[in-house]
């Protein structure tokens, strides 16, 4: 939601007396309704009549401008602050000056009580014509004074004491020495020509006031500069009005007297717009604004980017809760498990727009096929998971299984073709296969691995003859003991740079497995599982290690390398004492800590918060760099992220690869700058690939980047001639 600085939007939403149609007809009528008086009531008799302007509706019309010029003041005066122009203030404290200048001339009108000397014309007309002056001078010098606050705070308060020192002396004087003044008007006469030229020159100063107005357009963002014109226009006819009458008590005094009424509600209406509403509405779209990006983050933490349904963490919260309800009362719940047989080769062939688009159908027909209270939820890729909060037996769960094959196997479109898709799915139901989520899930993982297997399209439950896979893991596990005891892993490196400039602003160290019978395993294949082992702590500290090894010995090379970026594992801070390593490899290597940057995954925040705080402040103070890995793809870092003493975000490469394509990838990518914007931390995007990408994240404000496109993972030797390269360009484009 856009906020529009112009006070006519938000006058178009304040209602009819600010409707700028409604201002122009209202001045028309009073126009048209002064030349009524003065040119089509032929008798003078008619319109000098006393009935018409008796001492009661007198009194009640000034009663009423008085209170509406003293909310003028209190309005303006109450909502001022110092940081806002000081134009209002000075209008509020004429106003004032004219409140109690109307009043003195309401208590003055012939017929009123004594206020000090008698009531009479002439003394009427000269606390009138004080007011209209002073009212006349404040909105002229308003409309020229540019609109700054004033220098002092309190010079609102001199502005104030010179108001009420001029209402001071036109009292004293008329009161005290009412033989002072000249006359005004003369009975059995009228007005006197003197009387007439100071109601003109009130009139000449509103006419100028008002084509300022009208030349300038606007005189500030939050003033209703039309409003002010209206006024004027008005102001301009009640003064002309006064200088025709021959008695107090004649039609155009009636008319004069009503028209200023209305000028000085539009003024009031001027200063409420700029003073009370104006600002309150303008918080009212900052909070509608806030809101939204709240809900913004929000989403982010808790759904998945693609599909809209509720993530992995949004998932683990809602089946604890069902688990623990299902325990109290004795009944059972059940953890489906799902994916895609073949979507690597759908992305590959069809290309991720397709990939996506066939998720979000999925998306849309998984929830169908279960009861409301259930949760259907995306995990990430293709996988699907869903939760069913009350089951009554096995059966019931096989009916929903095979509702869910059914409705996947209708052909979905997709890039302009239909595609049918099998999917395999497994159930683990509690309590006997699991009494908490991380065993649902696991279980139901391992039932839907073995349909897998098996060719996939079907669906199975879990049970403990599955438990054979585990002797598969147990040969995995012993092959990366050995991995680690034989020297078989080695590290790739990968070049991060500026995206302002193309400077390398240092290089990620990624590990590879080369395994001596099936070659270079990636990281995919056995980092999940060394992290369930336990495994990734030792193999966690080689790469530390190693890393600082070989930053040191480029640098002793005299190659250039800012800083090597290492991810960190959860369970090196579960199980390891990651200060004091970080240490050791720093010191044996020689490698200056600032030379070193940590990359912390989101998974690393979710338990012991308390003692991570504790070693990531440790790190910081060894000078070491921070970052959060992966950023987005998690919620707790979104939680904690003000508590740690980070310095950059990595964006994730599934938001950084889909935006070039329709969707909220580029609305998530800006929030994550902004976020690390305001909280004064870098921000660097992984999985660039190609120079359009680069380009919407130098649009975006994202500072760093590391792809395909500037450069892939090498060896080190490969990497130092890529860099030794870089510097012989560079000093050859250097100016001698």
């Amino acid at each position: 939601m856009a906020i529009d600085d112009t006070p006519q939007r938000f006058a178009s939403q304040g209602g009819w007396l600010d409707s700028g149609v409604f201002r122009a007809l209202l001045v028309g009528a009073c126009t048209l309704g002064f030349l009524l008086v003065w040119l089509v009531v032929p008798e003078q008799g008619v319109r000098q009549d006393t009935s018409w302007f008796p001492v009661s509706l007198h009194a009640a019309t000034e009663v009423f401008a008085i209170v509406v010029a003293a909310m003028v003041f209190s309005v303006s005066w109450h909502a001022h602050r110092p940081e806002r122009p000081g134009n209002l203030i000075v209008l509020a404290c004429a106003f004032l000056a004219v409140a109690l200048l109307d009043f003195a001339h309401m208590m003055s009108y012939r017929g009123m009580p004594d206020l000090v000397t008698p009531a009479a014309p002439q003394k009427a007309i000269s606390f009138w014509l004080g007011a209209r002056i002073v009212g006349a001078l404040a909105v002229l010098y308003v409309v020229f004074r540019p609109w700054v606050p004033f220098r002092r705070p309190g010079t609102r308060y001199a502005w104030l004491a010179g108001a009420l020192a001029y209402v001071a002396a036109v009292a004293w004087l008329q009161l005290a020495h009412p033989e002072w003044w000249p006359t005004f008007f003369v009975p059995g006469q009228g007005l006197t020509l003197l009387k007439v030229l100071l109601e003109a020159t009130v009139v000449a100063m509103m006419a100028v006031a008002m084509l300022r107005l009208l030349h300038v357009g606007e005189l500030y963002p939050t003033f209703d500069t039309r409003g002010l014109v209206a006024a004027s226009a008005l102001w301009i006819l009640s003064e002309l009005c006064l200088t025709m009458y021959e008695n107090v008590n004649d039609l155009f005094s009636l008319v004069g007297h009503v028209y200023k009424v209305l000028a000085y509600l539009l003024v009031y209406r001027v200063v409420f717009v700029a003073s009370v509403r104006e600002p309150y509405e303008r918080l009212a779209v900052e909070t509608a604004r806030s809101r939204a990006a709240e809900q913004q983050v929000e989403a982010l933490a808790f759904y998945d980017r693609t599909t809209g349904l509720p993530n992995r963490a949004l998932l683990r919260d809602r089946c604890t809760q069902v688990l623990a309800a299902r325990s109290q009362d004795n009944g059972h719940a059940a953890l489906l498990l799902l994916n895609i047989d073949g979507f690597k080769h759908i992305n590959d062939s069809l290309g991720h727009a397709a990939g996506d688009a066939l998720l979000r159908e999925l998306a849309h027909r998984l929830p169908a096929q279960v009861g409301e209270p259930d949760t259907v939820s995306c995990l990430g890729g293709d996988e699907f998971a869903v939760l069913l909060r009350e089951v009554c037996d096995a059966g019931s769960v096989a009916a929903a299984q095979e509702r869910i094959l059914a409705a996947l196997a209708e052909p979905v479109p997709v890039a302009g073709r239909e595609l049918r898709i099998t999917v395999s799915m497994g159930a683990a139901l509690s309590p006997g296969d699991g009494q908490d989520f991380d065993t649902l899930l696991q279980n139901a993982g391992t039932a839907q691995h073995r349909v897998k297997e098996a060719g996939g399209n079907g669906w199975r439950f879990y049970d403990a003859t599955m438990n054979e896979e585990v002797s598969e893991r147990l040969a995995l596990r012993n092959g990366l003991r050995q991995a680690l005891e034989r020297g078989e892993f080695v590290l790739h490196y990968q070049p991060q740079f500026s995206l302002d400039d193309g400077a390398l602003v240092g290089v990620e160290a990624l590990v590879r497995w080369r395994h001596p019978e099936h070659g270079m395993v990636a990281p995919m294949r056995f980092i999940p599982e060394a992290e369930d082992s336990g495994l990734i702590v030792p193999i966690g500290l080689w790469i530390l290690r190693e890393a600082c090894r070989q930053a040191a010995a480029w640098r002793q090379a005299g190659l250039d390398v800012p800083r090597v970026a290492v991810n960190l594992s959860a369970k090196q801070f579960q199980r390891g004492d990651v200060a004091t390593d970080v240490l050791e490899a720093l010191s044996a290597a020689g490698l200056p800590p600032t030379a070193l940057e940590l990359e912390l995954t989101e998974s690393i925040l979710l338990k012991g918060a308390d003692t991570v705080l504790a070693t990531v402040h440790k790190l910081r103070g060894l000078g070491v760099h921070l970052s959060i890995d992966d950023f987005g793809t998690g919620y707790s870092s979104l939680a904690y992220l003000q508590h740690f003493p980070v310095d950059k975000l990595k964006i994730d490469q599934s938001f950084v690869r889909r935006l070039g394509e329709e969707g909220d990838a580029q609305v998530i990518v800006s929030t994550i700058v902004q976020l690390a914007r305001s909280l004064g931390l870098g921000t660097i995007a992984e999985g660039v690939e190609d120079a359009a990408t680069a380009e919407r994240l130098v649009a975006l404000g994202c500072q760093q980047g590391q792809g395909y496109h500037f450069a892939r993972p090498m060896p080190p030797a490969e990497l130092a001639v890529l860099l030794a390269g870089r510097q012989r360009v560079e000093a050859a484009l250097r100016p001698s």
